[in-house]
């Protein structure tokens, strides 16, 4: 698309061009001719035009059509319309040499003055082209340079990859430290990546943090890939002058890279970037060496997630999306201790979704937020005129992505979210996983705190499924600890996650936590996790996930056995 639009334009130019240089080199002979006819002069009926005024209206038409070939080309089109120029103040000057006459120096004078603003005109033009083409932030080519750059590369049937690296989280920096501050990073890197490829004409700032860099030749320089990506989770450290707020002048910053290659995967600069998106958001998912190589099956899969997000905001805005809760209960009484929210999908025809389904493309996306957001309000919609008066130790337990959890400003939302439903902060308790910790530990941890000073509690959810180690375990403010299923599903029969799951339950217990498993499916298993000491449970056993109207009736005959 590209290429036609660029072409199309090239050809109107070209003959726009070549109709003002025909048309002015035709007023130029007309004009040579008509200086030889003496006494030369038009009658019309009892009008006489006498032939300066001609003269003087043909090489103003004239001077108007090389001010015109410099807007339409303001690179030929300035040499053809300063050169055409030139010639009649050139024509002029000998004229008067010649004839000794001074009839033609208002058009000498006319002539050089107009020379003058088509040299400023051009000048102007090629200023603002050159800034049309840069990034001003950066100094940087900008995205159209790009795109005339790939372009001549793919008519020259030249081999060349593109490697589009884009900063992380770049909004935050933005929000938390100021655009300033995020100028400057953007500079930063924009030194760093020129230092490693050593050339400016194949490095390019496209749109918000992303840049784009091009590579000669059929192989891919991995030496030069690496070396840029060593310098993710670089910390920059900010001028004082470009931070906002009490913040740090230091800030981390990480990147990931997508990489696409021409002429095997492109046919045009379209086709070429839509590939090294691709290739960047399947990086941006990956946990370590975040940079990788467009393929087909990224394509299809990319193809599968979008459906998928689409999906996502159809049943918010269409409402397609419910609340389940399944029952927890204490083991040596059987009472109900509370509900864990799950999420549900029912589109209009009646199909239901599993989460499985929409879930972990959510979490890859942004889109996790809304639907963290979606279940915590009506949650607590739900629940909350029954649960401001109710007793005391029953929880709403919400599962909160780790994006979420690790997002600053998580607890103020979720402080707004409380003021805004009225519902108890005792009551609610959120659910966070291993895999948490991965992506900040420290907000993270600071998150956890907040919410904890307003009275919420904190579970660890798919216990022994991750990779947390028992030091950064010491560090969690959590209240419980939740045996992930995998480890329930064989403990009747295998000794081995019997015993792991009787360590898990003691180590929860020495960290002050209590304990909770999941999935338990029958009475055997219940039985041994009593044995254990386990504190509650939650399973098929004692309880389905059920509909808001059966769980409140459950709530209800609870408190009236209490």
């Amino acid at each position: 698309m590209y290429r036609e639009v660029i072409v199309r334009a090239a050809i109107r130019k070209k003959l726009l061009l070549l109709l003002c240089i025909v048309t002015s080199i035709s007023l130029h002979i007309v004009l040579f001719n008509m200086g030889r006819i003496p006494n030369f002069m038009i009658t019309i009926g009892n009008a006489v035009i006498p032939r300066v005024s001609i003269q003087g209206s043909l090489s103003a038409v004239n001077i108007l059509l090389c001010i015109l070939m410099v807007f339409i080309d303001h690179n030929a089109g300035s040499i053809v319309g300063t050169s055409m120029v030139a010639f009649s103040l050139i024509t002029n000057l000998g004229q008067i040499i010649r004839t000794q006459a001074f009839g033609s120096l208002p058009g000498l004078f006319t002539s050089t003055i107009f020379l003058g603003i088509i040299i400023v005109i051009s000048a102007f033009y090629k200023k603002s082209d050159r800034n049309s083409r840069t990034d001003f932030i950066t100094g940087l080519p900008n995205r159209r340079s790009f795109v005339e750059e790939v372009e001549g590369r793919i008519q020259e049937k030249q081999a060349f990859w593109i490697v589009c690296v884009e900063i992380d989280s770049f909004k935050q920096i933005n929000d938390i430290y100021g655009i300033l501050a995020g100028d400057f990073i953007l500079q930063k890197m924009a030194d760093t990546f020129l230092t490693i490829i050593g050339k400016k004409d194949y490095l390019f700032k496209m749109s918000g943090a992303t840049f784009a860099i091009l590579f000669d030749g059929k192989e891919l320089p991995d030496d030069i890939i690496k070396k840029i990506m060593s310098n993710e989770h670089e910390q920059i450290v900010l001028p004082a002058q470009a931070v906002e707020g009490n913040f740090e002048n230091s800030c981390r910053i990480s990147f990931a890279a997508g990489i696409a290659g021409c002429p095997a995967d492109c046919t045009d600069s379209t086709t070429l970037l839509k590939h090294a998106d691709i290739a960047l958001s399947y990086a941006k998912r990956l946990p370590n060496n975040k940079h990788c190589v467009y393929s087909t099956e990224m394509e299809n899969e990319e193809i599968k997630l979008k459906e998928t997000e689409l999906l996502i905001n159809k049943s918010i805005e269409h409402n397609w999306f419910y609340l389940m809760y399944q029952p927890q209960f204490t083991i040596a009484d059987k009472r109900l201790r509370g509900f864990e929210t799950l999420i549900r999908c029912r589109k209009s025809d009646g199909s239901v979704i599993s989460p499985a389904e929409f879930i972990p493309a959510a979490e890859k996306s942004n889109l996790i937020f809304k639907i963290d957001d979606y279940v915590l309000r009506r949650a607590m919609n739900e629940f909350k005129d029954v649960l401001q008066s109710g007793k005391e130790g029953f929880t709403i337990s919400v599962n909160i992505s780790a994006k979420n959890i690790s997002s600053p400003g998580f607890p103020l939302k979720v402080k707004a979210l409380l003021e805004e439903t009225k519902f108890p902060a005792r009551c609610l308790e959120i659910e966070i996983t291993e895999y948490s910790l991965a992506e900040s530990l420290d907000t993270t941890i600071t998150n956890i705190n907040e919410l904890r000073k307003l009275g919420i509690q904190i579970a660890l959810d798919d216990f022994g499924t991750g990779y947390t180690s028992i030091a950064q375990l010491l560090k969690l403010p959590i209240n419980l600890l939740k045996i992930d299923k995998s480890l329930i599903d064989d403990i009747e029969m295998n000794h081995m996650n019997r015993d792991l799951v009787d360590s898990v339950i003691y180590m929860g217990h020495v960290m002050n936590c209590e304990v909770i498993s999941e999935g338990v499916e029958n009475e055997q298993q219940l039985s041994l996790l009593n044995e254990h000491k386990c504190d509650f449970v939650q399973g098929f056993v004692w309880g389905k996930p059920m509909p808001y109207e059966d769980a409140l009736k459950l709530y209800e005959d609870a408190k009236l056995k209490a």
